[in-house]
């Protein structure tokens, strides 16, 4: 018998079993007495319409596998017998109505009739372990969150409990120092009372012990109210001063709230998470600037002795570069101080000559500077001239010195661009060269075009590198022309 004749399946005595691409006809009987019989469903054909199995099982067995997700309706009657269906059978209502459906119907006589939902290739045992591990996974969980809430208990009562507290006799619970949480659980005890007040005045069978179990009852209702109201700003509270404790690795999930709670949790975390990177900052500068500072205050102790000795005058000149070379490294962390805090100066001046004047007095030949159109802009004066240094001593440490100088005005911004005579910046480290204490083939401290690119913000503008025709590196940066108020 194909499987295209097949509509009735009959067992006695013995078993069969239906796997793989078969086909399932519309209307399918199973007939088993004395055997067993299984259909498995998961790889075969069916109808996208209602498919109909109906099983009489006398003293026998016939499992159904079928796919997650399957609408199946298990319409068969039992006698001394048993029938069952899977966890994850799909009900008629929510099931697809335009896929296969399957309904089996039936009698069941000392015998058994079960559905099982399993996945493509697998097991009866692949499904036990499955299950197994949901429901350790499940339970896992559910631990998890019972000790997380435990933990929040306790941080929360060793937080009131370090709390200094204003009153000086009798104190409150540390679950009720929440002052929302006191009012809250007032007003509602308040207002639950007048009502039961007004019940019994208006039910004349009232008893007194009523009274007492009916506000035992609503207090216990809105302290639970206050409770769940007032969690979300303690957590709050309790990062907050983690976070001053110095605990900087503190983070509030906020997944775990919504509305303005979410918006502070966040608001939190990026708190910390920018507090966590000055710090780092800090600390490498602190490391850098000691490093850069000993190197030169060394060569200044021994040209001192050198020259207390032998009176040369060329000591003296070293020890004079030498102090120049301190006096730069001190501007640099001077402009840097003042952008940490804002403190600008902003005039309108012409950049075509506050460059030219720096250009020039670090030997770039008049030629070789050039202003194209109105450059004035507002500006802070010293810590433009600190960028503009910064450009050329980063043209004479990694280009072979500046050949070019150009101011130029490009529509609400100035453009001050500085042309050298090295390799150029390969297009992926052009973004590491605006990063502070990053390593670089000079040395130094890394701040130069660090300094720069947010001497360029804090004028609404920003900095650059590019090649320049003909070889090596342009590299510039560009103000707004107005400051915004």
């Amino acid at each position: 018998m194909t499987d295209d004749a097949l509509t009735e399946l009959r067992v006695t005595m013995g078993s069969i079993e239906r796997r793989g691409a078969w086909i399932v006809p519309e209307h399918l009987d199973v007939r088993v007495m004395w055997g067993s019989c299984e259909l498995d469903l998961r790889d075969a054909k069916l109808s996208p319409g209602l498919t109909t199995i109906d099983v009489q099982i006398t003293m026998g067995n016939v499992e159904i596998i079928v796919p997650p997700g399957m609408t199946v309706n298990l319409d068969v009657r039992s006698v001394a017998g048993n029938v069952s269906e899977g966890e994850q059978i799909t009900s008629t209502v929510e099931g697809d109505a335009h896929g296969p459906r399957i309904r089996v119907t039936g009698k069941v006589k000392l015998g058994n009739c079960e559905v099982v939902t399993l996945h493509r290739g697998e097991t009866r045992g692949d499904a036990e372990r499955r299950t197994r591990h949901e429901r350790h996974r499940r339970r896992h969980e559910r631990h998890h969150e019972r000790h997380r809430r435990f933990h929040e208990l306790r941080a929360e009562r060793e937080m009131w409990m370090r709390s200094p507290s204003p009153r000086r006799g009798w104190t409150l619970p540390w679950w009720l120092m929440a002052r929302m949480r006191r009012r809250i659980v007032a007003w509602f005890a308040l207002s639950f009372g007048a009502g039961i007040a007004a019940g019994v005045h208006l039910w004349g069978n009232a008893r007194w012990w009523h009274v007492v179990i009916g506000v035992f009852l609503l207090s216990m209702v809105s302290g639970s109210i206050a409770w769940r109201l007032t969690r979300p700003l303690l957590i709050a509270i309790r990062a907050a001063r983690d976070i001053g404790d110095g605990k900087l690795d503190t983070r509030i999930d906020p997944s775990r709230f919504g509305g303005e709670v979410r918006l502070l949790a966040e608001a939190l975390n990026d708190m910390t998470t920018k507090i966590q990177q000055q710090l780092v900052d800090q600390r490498q500068l602190l490391a850098a600037v000691s490093h850069e500072l000993r190197t030169p205050l060394g060569h200044m102790r021994v040209l001192i002795e050198t020259a207390r000795d032998t009176n040369d005058p060329k000591a003296l000149a070293e020890l004079e570069k030498e102090v120049l070379i301190l006096d730069d490294l001190v501007g640099r962390l001077l402009a840097q101080s003042r952008l940490e805090f804002g403190n600008l100066d902003r005039r309108e001046l012409d950049l075509g000559e506050l460059v030219s004047d720096i250009a020039t007095s670090a030997g770039i030949a008049p030629e070789a500077i050039e202003a194209i159109g109105d450059v004035r802009a507002a500006i802070d004066p010293t810590l433009v001239r600190r960028a503009v240094a910064n450009l050329l001593e980063n043209a004479r440490r990694h280009g072979n010195g500046a050949v070019a100088v150009r101011i130029e005005r490009r529509g609400t911004q100035v453009a001050i661009e500085v042309d050298d005579a090295g390799p150029g910046v390969p297009a992926d480290r052009r973004a590491d060269a605006f990063r502070a204490f990053v390593p670089s083939s000079g040395g130094g401290l890394g701040l130069g075009l660090a300094l720069v690119s947010r001497i360029a913000v804090a004028h609404e503008g920003g900095a650059w590198i590019a090649d320049r025709p003909g070889g090596g590196a342009r590299v510039g940066f560009g103000v707004s022309v107005v400051a915004r108020t």
